[in-house]
């Protein structure tokens, strides 16, 4: 029978070089500080880890420093501040070096994950350009068997399918993709949307000088039996604000 599940989630945390960068690492140090409190069991980052794809190698250093702290299973795709363009940052990383526990969803057309332990599935697509014909939530997979069925996708919500914005994603495509949850990126605010019996959300981003929410944000979200997904914005530690 499927079990309960924890899924901690972020996106558009933009970890970038030099001192300009140091409140950024300091806020993902946070949201792992958060994975770790709150017993996560999954834990999804859904775009633009990184500000752009120049990034310096104690960087990179940083990153596996902070996901080996993590025990539970962790998915990871890009977004379009890091997309996978011939100098992609991601294709400069090694994430065995953190640990087995993480898997980057780096196949174009999609890529499907299963985690028999914790009765579930994580699909996601890998953004080669951001532009409008990018579609993040093109190809979605059928549920399989009894898991519980998530997806990730960075890109725009919008009830305008004409509109000229890149990567869309429109309230029919979560309706039908028939997700659970959906862990959205790129959006800089803690959004929830609900289509069909799909929860779609954008978590908020770590530092808050890079959103609209007040304090740097992650969202906590509980797939239960019977009951479907419930998210919380949950709020992160002041110490990574800086005045506007």
């Amino acid at each position: 029978m499927i079990r309960p599940l924890t899924i901690a989630h972020t996106s558009d945390v933009h970890l970038q070089n030099g001192k300009e960068g140091e409140e950024v690492r300091d806020a993902f140090s946070q949201v792992i500080d958060a994975v770790l409190e709150t017993n996560a069991e999954l834990f999804l980052i859904a775009g633009d880890l990184f500000d752009h794809n120049r990034i310096d190698r104690n960087v990179i250093d940083f990153v596996y420093e902070q996901l080996a702290r993590v025990a539970c299973p962790t998915v990871v795709i890009v977004g379009n501040h890091d997309c996978w363009e011939e100098r992609a940052v991601f294709k400069r990383i090694d994430f065995r070096k953190a640990g087995p526990h993480i898997t980057l969803l780096n196949e174009v057309d999609g890529m499907v994950v299963e985690f028999p332990e914790l009765h579930a599935t994580v699909w996601g697509r890998c953004m080669l350009d951001h532009d409008r014909s990018n579609k993040p939530m093109a190809g979605c997979p059928p549920r399989t068997g009894n898991l519980w069925h998530i997806g990730m996708a960075h890109g725009l919500y919008t009830d305008d399918p004409d509109t000229e914005r890149s990567s869309l994603i429109t309230p029919s495509e979560i309706e039908s993709s028939g997700f659970d949850y959906l862990a959205l990126g790129h959006v800089h605010a803690h959004r929830q949307m609900r289509h069909g019996k799909t929860l779609a959300c954008y978590p908020g981003v770590p530092a808050a000088y890079y959103g609209t929410d007040a304090k740097g944000c992650m969202t906590l979200v509980e797939l239960n039996p019977g009951k479907g997904a419930r998210a919380v914005m949950h709020t992160l530690g002041l110490r990574n604000r800086r005045a506007r």
